[in-house]
């Protein structure tokens, strides 16, 4: 079983490889399609060295955030499942913003000492900027979201 510290690590290792170094040596935050799972390099395709996912990067690295580390977990219905995958005691904050759900507005709040946010301490989710669900930890949360 994958736990919150495997996930955590994993996503930061994935996260730490999208790194392109250019002529001269400098290193850059490169995200891209092309790397090999298995080596960690760039695959180059074609008779010239060019990558093949460079202008493009699907979103399945925003997916392993947003379902993964943050935990919204979509459903068909009008509850908000939120079961974030972040280990105790790793982030004292994070907020997924903006987020278009069943046409509302989600906001998710992680803040362990209330400063960072000023909405208080803990996890929180708004829906519209209506608080519907709220726990002191970081633990899995749900609320309804509310009627139109």
């Amino acid at each position: 079983m994958v736990g919150k510290k495997e996930y955590f690590d994993t996503l930061k290792a994935y996260t730490r490889s999208h790194r392109l170094t250019l002529d001269g040596g400098r290193v850059v935050s490169w995200l891209d399609e092309s790397l090999n799972p298995d080596t960690g390099r760039w695959i180059k395709v074609g008779p010239f060295p060019k990558t093949r996912g460079r202008d493009y990067n699907h979103s399945t690295y925003c997916d392993l955030v947003i379902t993964g580390l943050v935990g919204l977990r979509p459903r068909a219905d009008d509850l908000v499942e939120v079961n974030p995958l972040v280990p105790d005691g790793i982030l004292d904050y994070f907020c997924l913003d903006n987020v278009s759900y069943h046409g509302r507005n989600l906001t998710i709040i992680w803040d362990k000492t209330g400063k960072r946010y000023g909405r208080g301490n803990g996890l929180r989710v708004l829906a519209d900027g209506q608080e519907i669900a709220h726990s002191e930890i970081l633990a899995q949360v749900s609320g309804n979201l509310p009627k139109r």
